[in-house]
């Protein structure tokens, strides 16, 4: 790559590059390789992290009783996706090939509140509530806590498996790469873009398909999705294949539960939470 060509160049656009090359020589030498073990594909991630860590929102959308459960419990649960309401979400994000398995957790880094959030999210019984989380509360989790506990759900009841040393978890907020298709087929061309950047970058089929849980469709653009996740490798992992979550636990002072936390616009029962600023301007049916 030329000096000039280099300094026209965005971020994303200068780790794909990179990416697309090492990638295009992996494949010559063995069709199975894995994008993910690539140098190129760590420098995406890594700028993809150093933008999710960052935002002023992590704004989190729940029912009324997960956000209790997430307050009584001091902690949010990262989830395997496999109850995502995105089927291309959830079908990708821990795909065979991968020899790591993901778990993760899904925020909106809006500056404002977003009706459709409250509706996908915290509305289906006018009742839900959303968590403004700040990055400094995310990021202690992320970076001071030693051990983690892994398990599953059981009739709404987290069933801890075991605790998992942090040394085995690559933990990070992630902002979401969308993807739009340009033509119909096999050979569409497929462009990706951050939330923030000013450019979309050209990718290829193969290159969308070798990092699937970095990316989702155009359409849920609207939700500017930064995600926590952690990974685990899968010959750590297997031994315990009934972990289906990870429990992250938060400092949550009594002062961001005064100023943070939010009722849903449509709530109207007795509360100790935030009135939504939407409250009273909007209605929805069930």
């Amino acid at each position: 790559m030329k000096d000039g060509e280099s300094k026209n160049k965005a971020p994303l656009d200068m780790a794909f590059s990179e990416y697309r090359n090492q990638l295009s020589d992996a494949i010559q030498r063995s069709p199975d390789t894995q994008g993910e073990h690539l140098d190129g594909y760590y420098k995406i991630l890594e700028y993809l992290a150093s933008k999710g860590s960052m935002h002023h929102h992590y704004r989190h959308y729940v029912s009324r009783s997960r956000a209790e459960s997430i307050l009584e419990q001091s902690a949010i649960y990262l989830t395997d996706g496999s109850s995502w309401n995105d089927i291309f979400d959830y079908q990708h994000f821990n795909p065979a090939f991968s020899s790591y398995r993901h778990f993760g957790s899904c925020f909106s880094a809006s500056t404002d509140e977003s009706i459709a959030m409250w509706m996908l999210y915290g509305g289906p019984h006018r009742d839900g509530v959303m968590f403004d989380f700040t990055r400094e509360i995310l990021n202690k989790a992320i970076n001071e806590t030693p051990h983690y506990e892994g398990g599953y759900f059981d009739e709404g009841h987290f069933q801890k498996i075991r605790d998992i040393p942090r040394n085995l978890l690559e933990l990070r907020l992630v902002d979401i790469l969308y993807f739009r298709e340009l033509n119909n087929g096999d050979d569409a061309n497929i462009s990706v873009r951050r939330i923030g950047d000013s450019k979309r970058v050209d990718i290829t089929r193969q290159e969308l398909e070798s990092i699937p849980q970095l990316t989702k469709h155009v359409a849920w653009s609207y939700e500017k999705e930064v995600r926590l996740v952690a990974r685990i490798k899968r010959s750590d992992y297997i031994y315990n294949s009934k972990i289906t979550c990870i429990k992250i636990p938060l400092q949550l002072s009594q002062s961001f539960v005064e100023t943070r936390v939010f009722d849903s616009p449509l709530y109207s029962g007795r509360s100790s939470y935030s009135d939504s600023c939407l409250h009273g301007t909007v209605k929805w049916n069930n």
